[in-house]
């Protein structure tokens, strides 16, 4: 009878052991593909690989091999807690898994080319990024948009300025020059995240200044990851000290006096949406992004795709069906495509760069812009009528982590989840008018 409860004990303490370590709550599936099929997808990637008959399959073996290697380090990242929690996730983990792969001469130089050929060679990332940010713009209302755009952006704007600032600062002080700092530490950092910010940012790097995108990006993840870890500490840090200075906070409520709830439009039935028409739309706009990048010019396509997006949702000429399917569309593209991008720029990764940044003075730096935007973010709540510490995290802290995810890793940490709705806002809006500094920034330091 001990022998049995004893037994009993030692079971439930390997499992917790394993529930501390892993997330077992998660589905035994990889992104919405059941495991089996995974498995099969990946035997027959992997087989082409090794006869070296991967074109053969034509974009089908380029996606094949690309979704085995980052559905695997993905699914790595969103169950051991620890990845999860220091680098964000699935998304960072396929990254680097997909840079170990190539390092380790898994996948030779001339697959690499091939598969890469797929996702950036033909642009077709540049429909995925034009959905994510289309849909970010016109999934909430033109109210919530003008709201987001009048009291957040002050915010956003003050913590932009600090997080400059500070990084200028630390540059100054171990000696790196400010068109460094600005370029390769302040923009990824503060750029939106990944799919919308570190990704079409190196897109902006590559057309401006004519250099490689690849290895701007493989530079700019390295900072955005550090530069996340940061965030998430300092959230933590700030709701600490606000919960003795109770005055800094609003417990969730980002304007003083002003009962904070974002209301999204009513809802639409599954049968009105229509994914075609959302392809088209995104199609149009991006199109007309470009005409007007090469025309007028001025700024980088996808931030003229932006305005167009935000000039479009005022006007409220697309309806709520239409929106929603445009959100559906950006959601379905992400998830099936944001993995493939990243391990796309993963295989080109230069371990020497990545290397580099693990010194204490790019650590300096990177912990120097997050706390500037921390800081300059919630002073100037202050001024505008907003509680410091909600203003820290939803304009300061949600810039200068790693999108999406990263937003949703600060606010836990700080226990400040009703503030996504403006954590996002702030984000993806924030993240384009990024984008469109990053364009003038780029040819000022070019």
């Amino acid at each position: 009878m001990q022998t049995e409860i004893s037994d009993q004990v030692n079971s439930k303490q390997d499992q917790s052991l394993i529930t501390r370590l892993f997330d077992t709550s998660k589905p035994y599936d990889i992104e919405g593909v059941p495991l089996k099929l995974y498995l099969l997808l990946a035997a027959l990637a992997l087989t082409l690989l090794y006869l070296d008959k991967l074109e053969s399959a034509g974009v089908a073996g380029a996606y094949a091999a690309l979704w085995t290697i980052g559905f695997f380090f993905y699914a790595i990242g969103e169950r051991v807690r620890i990845l999860k929690a220091l680098l964000g996730g699935g998304l960072v983990v396929a990254y680097a898994g997909a840079a170990v792969t190539a390092y380790t001469g898994l996948i030779t130089e001339d697959q690499i080319a091939y598969v890469q050929s797929h996702m950036i060679g033909n642009r077709f990332m540049y429909f995925l990024l034009a959905a994510l940010l289309i849909s970010s713009i016109l999934s909430v209302t033109a109210a919530v948009l003008k709201k987001a755009l009048f009291s957040l952006a002050p915010i956003i704007l003050g913590g932009l300025g600090c997080a400059a600032m500070g990084g200028i600062l630390a540059g100054w002080l171990v000696g790196m020059s400010t068109e460094r700092v600005v370029t390769m530490y302040f923009l990824p950092i503060m750029g939106g995240g990944t799919g919308a910010g570190a990704i079409p940012m190196s897109e902006v790097y590559a057309d401006v200044t004519g250099g490689s995108a690849t290895e701007y990006f493989n530079f700019a993840i390295g900072v955005l990851t550090l530069g996340n870890i940061a965030a998430i500490l300092t959230a933590s840090m700030l709701a600490q000290i606000a919960r003795r200075l109770k005055f800094l906070s609003g417990d969730g409520k980002l304007v003083r006096g002003v009962d904070q709830e974002i209301e999204a439009d009513q809802s639409v039935a599954p049968e009105q949406l229509n994914t075609h028409a959302a392809m088209a739309l995104t199609v149009c706009i991006l199109m007309a992004g470009v005409i007007l990048a090469e025309t007028i010019g001025l700024i980088h396509m996808f931030a003229w795709v932006t305005i167009i997006a935000i000039l479009i949702n005022f006007t409220k000429i697309v309806p709520v069906g239409l929106r929603e399917s445009m959100a559906h569309l950006s959601a379905w593209g992400m998830k099936a495509f944001i993995v493939t991008i990243l391990v796309a720029f993963g295989l080109s990764a230069d371990f020497d760069v990545i290397s580099k940044l693990f010194n204490l003075g790019n650590l300096f730096i990177i912990v120097s812009i997050v706390m500037g935007a921390a800081m300059g973010a919630g002073l100037v709540s202050y001024f505008v009528k907003c509680y410091p510490l909600e203003g820290a995290l939803s304009g300061g802290l949600c810039m200068a982590n790693a999108g999406g995810g990263g937003d949703l890793q600060v606010l836990g940490a700080a226990r400040r989840l009703q503030l996504y709705p403006y954590a996002q806002i702030s984000s993806r809006l924030g993240g384009a008018f990024m984008l469109v500094l990053g364009n003038y920034l780029f040819e000022l330091f070019a």
